[in-house]
Formats: C-alpha cells, sequence, structure tokens
C-alpha cells in the first residue's frame, strides 16, 4: 500500500516537472464585463510542453457560465477549454493550460486564439444574456539559440593602465549552452582577464560580463585601436554558433602632469574620465586662497567701519 502512493507521488512530481512554467511575457484580453490575462514564455521550441496561465477577473456583477477556449493550429493539448460556474464582481480566477508546440512549427511567432463565452443578468433582464468575445495574441517559436550581446567601454585608455570592457549578454532563442567569449585586438597587445564562460542560459534571459585588461606599458605611440569580442555557443544537439562584437579605443601613455583614475566612472551607458592636469589643480588652488584673501579683507573692512562710526 505504502509503496503503492509512493510511487503515485513519484509520478505526479515527473508529470508536472514536465510542464515547468517559465512566465516572461504577458497579453491581456478584455470586454465592458471581464479581464483574461495570459502569461507565458517568450520563446518555445518546437516539441516542446510549456505551460500557457490564464487569470479571469470579473468587473461586472451576475456574471455565471464562464468559457474560456485555447486554440492555434501550431498548439494541441487534451483539454483546451476551461469552464467557471460564477464569479462575482472584482474577485479572479486561475487557471493552467498544459500545452504541446507541434515539432514542424517554422520559427518565428504565430498566432493564438483565446475565445469568451459567458452570461450576465442585467437590472432589467428577464434571462441571462450570453456574450462572446475572441482576441488573438503571438507566441514564439525558436528552433536554436539566438544570443547577442551589448558592449560598453571607455573610449580613451592609458596605456599599462587597467580598464573595463563591460556588456550584456542576452539569448532571444532556445536554450544556450557553454557560451565562451573572448577579447582581443590585432592593433594593441592585450593584457588581464580576457575570457568569460557561461555554462548555459535560458531562453529570454541575460546575464553581464565584464574583462579587465591593459594594454602594455611599453606602447611607443597614442594607438587607435579596434578591441575585438568573439564567442562561440552550442544547441542542445550540440550544434556549434558564433557571435562577435567590437569596440575602439585610444590608447596614450599619461602625461606627467595628468593624474585621476584612467578607468573613470560609468553613469548608465556613460563613461566619465576624471582625469585632470596638475596645474588644473594648483591654479584651483590658487584661486581658492585669492577668494579666501578677498573674503578675510572684505570682512576686516567693514569691522573697521563699525568701529570708526
Amino acid at each position: 500500500m505504502s509503496s503503492n502512493i509512493f510511487n503515485s507521488f513519484l509520478a505526479s512530481i515527473l508529470i508536472s516537472s514536465m510542464f515547468i512554467p517559465a512566465y516572461a511575457l504577458q497579453s491581456s484580453i478584455l470586454d465592458p464585463n471581464l479581464q483574461v490575462t495570459f502569461d507565458y514564455p517568450d520563446v518555445i521550441r518546437q516539441g516542446d510542453k510549456f505551460v500557457l496561465s490564464s487569470i479571469i477577473k470579473s468587473t461586472a456583477d451576475n456574471i455565471s457560465n464562464i468559457t474560456l477556449t485555447i486554440s492555434s493550429p501550431e498548439l494541441y493539448t487534451s483539454n483546451n477549454t476551461f469552464k467557471l460556474i460564477k464569479l462575482v464582481k472584482d474577485s479572479t480566477f486561475g487557471n493552467d493550460f498544459k500545452l504541446n508546440i507541434r515539432s514542424d512549427t517554422p520559427d518565428g511567432e504565430f498566432v493564438v486564439n483565446a475565445q469568451v463565452t459567458y452570461f450576465i443578468k442585467g437590472m432589467f433582464d428577464a434571462n441571462p444574456i450570453k456574450n462572446t468575445f475572441t482576441r488573438a495574441f503571438h507566441l514564439n517559436a525558436q528552433s536554436k539559440p539566438i544570443v547577442g550581446f551589448e558592449i560598453q567601454s571607455p573610449d580613451n585608455v592609458f596605456s599599462g593602465e587597467p580598464f573595463s570592457i563591460k556588456g550584456t549578454i542576452k539569448n532571444h532563442g532556445a536554450k544556450a549552452q557553454n557560451i565562451q567569449l573572448n577579447v582581443y585586438s590585432s592593433d594593441i597587445k592585450l593584457e588581464g582577464k580576457k575570457s568569460f564562460s557561461l555554462s548555459t542560459l535560458d531562453s529570454g534571459k541575460n546575464t553581464d560580463f565584464e574583462f579587465v585588461v591593459n594594454t602594455s606599458k611599453d606602447l611607443d605611440i597614442p594607438t587607435h585601436a579596434i578591441i575585438h569580442i568573439n564567442g562561440t555557443y552550442f544547441d542542445d544537439l550540440n550544434k556549434s554558433y558564433s557571435i562577435e562584437n567590437s569596440v575602439n579605443i585610444f590608447a596614450r601613455h599619461r602625461g606627467m602632469l595628468e593624474v585621476g583614475d584612467s578607468n573613470g566612472l560609468w553613469i548608465g551607458n556613460f563613461f566619465i574620465a576624471p582625469v585632470v592636469g596638475v596645474g588644473t589643480i594648483v591654479s584651483s588652488a590658487i584661486g581658492f586662497f585669492i577668494f579666501l584673501w578677498h573674503f578675510k579683507n572684505k570682512k576686516k573692512t567693514k569691522k573697521n567701519k563699525k568701529t570708526k562710526s
């Protein structure tokens, strides 16, 4: 007996794990009396099973016999209809549709239709009146990973001093695996952290990365250089894909009278390098002391005038 209970429990866990919700996108359909909101993955792979979550909200009184039906040529399921006997005003009720996407569905978006039927009885109605409304929304099918990335880097760097190249990787397709990024330049020698790896990146997800590198201290002349970031990733069938991007920098020696951090500061998408010359600092200090001297003399003059009066 206990063995059967355990086997049933294990089976229920396995079945549930086949339909792990991965909500990322949302659509709403509504009329004056009802609102239905759908949550679903932003990317679905052909042949996979997924969950389309629905929440029905009533915005009027006396609504009954609600029927919600999901349909699309690209989807199939054992039950695409959900029925609710009654829903009072301002209350909600949820339901999960466990759906399969056909293996021969082409890559890209496809249309899903949602039809809602319900009855509502108005103050002067003898019997409840049937209402029906239909709305369409899109799901996105992708058979392979689609990985891309954006980069941020300073425009100007000092030779021999570290600087950051930051970025964000995003996957617009199916699950990606074994992502590898490398940074290099044909124009200038780079040292430091020049590689980044990530084991997996799920559909619709993103992650940040950073390279901390520096040019050679023995840089002869100021140099304009292109820095390349190349990468590879794999799908679950071990097929490889490549990605690349690049940034431009200007590398030079730090001047003898320059002080400050060559890395600067990131504010959103903007980079500020707070490098100033020693001459600027000295002149600012002199100006400050002159201001204090004038302020002190002005105060002393006012005091003398009060004493004489």
